[in-house]
């Protein structure tokens, strides 16, 4: 199982009606959390001020979050939360979506594409600031748990270098014996398909031999900078 066919099943685990349920201490327009606001370029004021209604607002930044784009769909929803000063629910809506929907979101999407340190950083944040709402510490949590699982198989995958390098070296060892030589690549592909059991983190990059030497490259496929470097003897020039 791949670490990202892990992180995708935690995900799905999670009951929809968690990210759909607007629970949690309503806000009031004057404990809205305050931020300064950015220097905006003229091309990204002109798009805020096309927002003019709170569906427009929480939509927009919704579509910029699939794609995302979590920056400007934080500043769609400050425009919104300008819009929505005069209007409770709706102000509690667009506040929940901003410090609580969007950055769990975020974390989700950085845990997929491989940063859990970023991820972490999110997570921290937001179980510092939901510890008193217990439906969302629970989720944060369960959030948590994967990450430090995916840590954990991410480690054991990168950990296992020495024991390929060691059934590969006995595999071209067993070859030699045989044959009195080391494989050409063509015979390296039959020895060592990309399907083996050995293969099934790393992939082979590069392969030189000669008949008393060879030398091979293994990538790891959940750490490209992660190689593997597999030689015998020091013939090859």
């Amino acid at each position: 199982m791949s670490v990202r066919i892990f992180i995708l099943s935690a995900l799905l685990l999670t009951p929809a009606i968690v990210l759909a349920d607007k629970l949690g201490p309503k806000l009031n327009p004057e404990n809205q959390v305050s931020a300064e606001k950015p220097v905006l370029s003229a091309k990204m004021q002109a798009l805020l001020d096309e927002i003019s209604t709170l569906d427009m607002a929480l939509e927009k930044s919704r579509e910029y979050q699939q794609n995302g784009q979590f920056g400007l769909a934080k500043l769609v929803l400050q425009r919104g939360i300008e819009l929505a000063r005069t209007s409770g629910d709706e102000f509690t809506t667009l506040t929940d979506e901003l410090e609580y929907d969007m950055p769990l979101l975020q974390a989700k999407e950085l845990l997929v594409l491989g940063k859990p340190d970023e991820a972490e950083v999110i997570l921290e944040d937001l179980a510092k600031k939901f510890s008193s709402d217990q439906r969302r510490a629970d989720e944060i949590s369960a959030l948590q748990g994967a990450l430090v699982q995916s840590r954990f198989l991410a480690t054991a995958k990168r950990g296992n270098g020495q024991e390929v390098t060691r059934a590969v070296r006995k595999l071209m060892s067993s070859y030699y014996k045989q044959h009195g030589a080391f494989p050409v690549y063509v015979e390296l592909n039959r020895l060592l398909p990309a399907n083996d059991k050995i293969l099934q983190d790393f992939e082979i990059i590069y392969f030189k031999s000669v008949p008393n030497a060879y030398r091979m490259v293994l990538r790891n496929l959940h750490n490209k900078e992660n190689l593997l470097k597999i030689e015998a003897t020091g013939l090859i020039k």
